[in-house]
């Protein structure tokens, strides 16, 4: 049961986590002044999205879980992979959004 709580776990963080064939798109598109500074708008409130999350993340893996040390650690450790994870993609978006 576990396992699979944490494949899905990493699945469904594998999609929320990534520059979108969309946002690609967006990027490609952005050739007008005025384009380029909405797309570089959006992917700079992207990147502040993020980093709340991983602000977020980061806060509840410091939290004590209860239970036993070893579940306790489990969940300290997932809560700050996920933390991580935000924390790359936030540079991620303001690396895109420096380019414009």
């Amino acid at each position: 049961m576990k396992k699979i709580f944490l494949l899905s776990i990493l699945f469904l963080t594998t999609q929320i986590f990534a520059i979108s064939e969309l946002e690609k798109l967006f990027l490609k598109e952005a050739v007008t002044p005025e384009a380029r500074k909405t797309t570089k708008s959006y992917f700079a409130k992207r990147a502040v999205d993020y980093k709340e999350l991983a602000a977020k993340y980061e806060a509840i893996s410091k939290q004590p879980q209860g239970g036993k040390a070893a579940a306790s650690a489990e969940n300290q450790k997932k809560y700050k992979d996920l933390a991580d994870k935000a924390q790359e993609e936030s540079a991620k978006y303001q690396a895109e959004a420096d380019k414009l």
